[in-house]
C-alpha cells in the first residue's frame, strides 16, 4: 500500500476506532464531502488527469480511460479505485533561482523568467484533531497558506487559470480544490460536473496529468510541479497552453504535516503565448522543446550546466551511468 495512503488510513482508522464505526464510514466522509459528492465525482477527477496525462511526455502513464473504467477498476478502499490513487514513482526535478540584480544584469533573460509572486508554508491547524477525515487531510492549513500566498501576490483565485495540486489520490484533490479557494465553499465537486478543471472550462487542474498520472516521486514531486507551470508560463508548454494564463497556482503538501503554496507569474509582466519548438530549441541549446518532449542529455549537456567550482565527483556517484540507462 502506499505510503501516505497508509498513514491517511493509520490517522482515518485512529477516528473510527473512538466512534466505533467502520474505517469505510471515515473514508465515507471523504465521498460524502459534506456536500453531495459522489463516487463518480471523484471517478471524474482521475478521469481527467489521466486524460491531460497524454500531453506530457514525463507522464508515468499516459493511458486515457472512460469514466466507467475507472469505477471498474480495482478497489483499493472504498471509494478509491487503483486508477484513482497515485503510483510509486521514480524521478528528478531541478530548478534555477537567481536575484532580480541576477536578472537585470542579463535582460535576455527576461522574457523566460517566472517570478515567485507570492509563496507560504504553513503546518498542521488544531482542527487536525477535530476528528473530521477532511481536516486530516490538511484543509485547513491550505486554506491559510493559499490566502497568503495570493494576498503577497495580489491575485485572487478567479485570475488562476492554470494549477497543479498534490492530488494523491482523487479524494485529495476534490478537497484542495475547495482549500485554494478555487470553487465556493463546499462546491469543488460542480466544478468538476461542469467541466470546469479542465481545458474549455474556468481553468484547467493538474494539465501534467497530477500525481495520479503523472507519478509521485515524493521528493521530486513539488519541483515537477514548477517545472510544468514554468513551461506554461514561458508559453513551452504549446501542446497543452491554457489561453490568457498571466497567473499560475502551485500546492504542494505533506500529510502530518505542511503544506506549501506558491503563485507564480511571468517577469516580464506579459500573458503566456505559445512559442515553437524550434524557437524554444534554439533558445536553451537543446534543439528540442523539453516541455513536449523527454530526451536524455550528455555527460558534455551536463557538465555545461554543473558548477565549475564546487563539482563533487564523490557527490555524483554512479549518476552518470543511472541516467544512462534510463535513456
Amino acid at each position: 500500500m502506499h505510503l501516505e495512503l497508509r498513514k491517511c488510513l493509520e490517522m482515518l482508522d485512529e477516528n473510527t476506532r473512538r466512534s466505533k464505526a467502520p474505517l469505510s464510514a471515515a473514508l465515507q466522509l471523504l465521498n460524502d464531502y459534506r456536500y453531495g459528492a459522489t463516487n463518480e465525482d471523484f471517478a471524474e477527477i482521475a478521469r481527467i488527469n489521466h486524460e491531460h496525462s497524454q500531453r506530457n511526455p514525463y507522464s508515468q502513464f499516459q493511458d486515457v480511460y472512460t469514466l466507467k473504467q475507472i469505477m471498474d477498476a480495482p478497489m483499493i478502499h472504498e471509494p478509491l479505485t487503483k486508477l484513482q490513487c497515485c503510483p510509486t514513482s521514480d524521478g528528478g526535478a531541478a530548478a534555477v533561482l537567481v536575484s532580480q540584480d541576477f536578472l537585470d544584469a542579463r535582460p535576455h533573460l527576461k522574457e523566460q523568467a517566472i517570478l515567485i509572486a507570492g509563496q507560504c508554508l504553513a503546518t498542521d491547524a488544531p482542527s487536525l484533531f477535530s476528528r473530521s477525515a477532511i481536516d486530516l487531510m490538511g484543509f485547513e492549513m491550505t486554506k491559510y497558506a493559499a490566502a497568503t500566498a495570493m494576498k503577497e501576490a495580489n491575485v485572487t483565485p478567479a485570475d488562476v487559470k492554470v494549477c497543479e495540486l498534490h492530488d494523491c489520490f482523487s479524494a485529495n484533490e476534490m478537497i484542495t480544490i475547495d482549500a485554494l479557494g478555487l470553487s465556493p465553499p463546499g462546491k469543488a465537486h460542480e466544478m468538476v460536473r461542469n467541466g470546469d478543471i479542465t481545458y474549455g472550462g474556468k481553468m484547467v487542474i493538474n494539465p501534467s496529468g497530477g500525481l495520479i498520472s503523472k507519478g509521485h516521486p515524493l521528493g521530486a514531486s513539488g519541483i515537477a510541479q514548477c517545472a510544468e507551470l514554468v513551461w506554461h508560463l514561458r508559453g513551452w508548454a504549446n501542446n497543452r497552453l491554457i489561453k490568457d494564463t498571466t497567473v499560475a497556482l502551485q500546492h504542494n503538501l505533506g500529510l502530518g504535516g505542511a503544506v506549501v503554496v506558491t503563485v507564480y507569474k511571468r517577469a516580464d509582466g506579459k500573458t503566456a503565448t505559445p512559442v515553437d519548438d524550434a524557437t524554444v530549441g534554439q533558445k536553451n541549446n537543446l534543439g528540442y522543446n523539453p516541455a513536449v518532449v523527454a530526451k536524455g542529455f550528455t555527460e558534455k549537456q551536463a557538465t555545461s550546466v554543473r558548477s565549475k567550482t564546487k563539482a563533487s565527483s564523490w557527490a555524483l556517484g554512479d549518476t552518470e551511468t543511472k541516467v544512462e540507462s534510463r535513456f
